[in-house]
């Protein structure tokens, strides 16, 4: 059974992208968050700033990215 049609006017690079940006968002701020937490025994940022704010950054990204891919073409 299938739950989600295929969307095919979905650019791939784009959403690629957007992974690739949202991934090296979480990867550096939870790595950041950690360090603050090992010294100060307490976390910088809360985890539902960083899961939002990353969500936001992937929506954001592929946006972006859709814009200049069809400006390209």
């Amino acid at each position: 059974m299938l739950f989600f049609k295929k969307d095919e006017n979905m650019n791939m690079n784009s959403v690629n992208t957007a992974f690739q940006s949202t991934f090296i968002f979480w990867g550096v701020s939870l790595f950041i968050n950690s360090l603050f937490e090992m010294v100060h025994h307490k976390p910088l940022i809360s985890s539902s700033l960083i899961l939002s704010a990353g969500l936001i950054i992937f929506y954001c990204t592929e946006q972006i990215a859709n814009y200049i891919h069809k400006r390209k073409e």
